[in-house]
């Protein structure tokens, strides 16, 4: 009788030990919801580099640069005439910038050799030695008197083509002709309004930049304003370099964002 008792308790043990087995077996198979879960992880923080422009522009006649236009200007090769010469006469921007000279007008660039970093080069030659990210082209008072308008846009379009195929990585502007004193006898501020025009027209079409650095260096009559002349009622002084840098780094950083 004892014996049987005995028996019958085991049976119930085990029957009632094999569920409870089970159950612990698979509450340890499966994940909980914290191991199922990933742990959100911060995002890196992005890392601010501030660029270190290579040039330098103290403040001058009221004109300053901050660190974001100096940066672009630094990257920047200024290819002209007499009046973009003047960049590096002045001593407001590195010689090696600047691919220009005297007598130079977009019909005639490609005839005339620049020093620059030790060599002798043609103006295509001369970028490729500068490498630069942006290229402002500024001149055309020597054509408009030597060329009608179609003939200075056709002239322009052709040497940014050649350009842009050896420089493809770069982007092209072209700056406007600067004004004149009101009293010249040289051209009319009018006519260097149309040749402006038209050049604007034909190489924004073409897909070039165009920068106006006119507007700012005239005064009331619509001629130069005396305070950024050179003094022969054509060139410009330093203040007026100021004035068309400020024009060209505003549109390189706008361009940039």
């Amino acid at each position: 009788m004892a014996r049987n008792v005995i028996i019958i308790l085991c049976v119930v043990l085990v029957a009632v030990s094999i569920p409870v087995i089970m159950a612990l077996r698979k509450s340890h198979s499966q994940p909980t919801l914290a191991e199922t879960t990933p742990t959100p992880t911060a995002p890196p923080a992005e890392e601010t580099v501030s660029a270190t422009p290579s040039i330098e522009l103290p403040p001058y006649g009221g004109y300053s640069f901050d660190n974001d236009e100096l940066v672009q200007l630094s990257d920047c090769a200024f290819v002209g005439d007499s009046i973009c010469s003047g960049l590096f006469v002045y001593d407001v921007l590195p010689k090696d910038m600047v691919v220009a000279t005297g007598n130079v007008g977009i019909r005639s660039l490609r005839e005339y050799t620049f020093d620059i970093n030790g060599g002798t080069y043609t103006a295509l030659e001369a970028l490729k030695v500068i490498d630069p990210k942006y290229v402002i082209f500024s001149m055309g008072m020597n054509d408009i008197n030597m060329t009608s308008e179609e003939t200075y846009c056709q002239n322009y379009l052709s040497f940014l083509a050649d350009t842009q195929a050896e420089l493809p990585s770069a982007k092209l502007y072209v700056a406007s002709i600067t004004p004149i004193d009101a009293g010249s006898n040289f051209a009319s501020n009018d006519k260097i309004d149309r040749y402006n025009a038209a050049a604007k027209a034909a190489v924004e079409q073409a897909g070039y930049g165009f920068i106006d650095v006119t507007t700012h260096l005239r005064n009331d009559t619509g001629g130069l304003n005396p305070d950024c002349g050179g003094g022969d009622g054509i060139h410009v002084n330093k203040l007026g370099y100021y004035s068309m840098l400020t024009d060209v780094a505003k549109r390189l950083v706008a361009d940039r964002h």
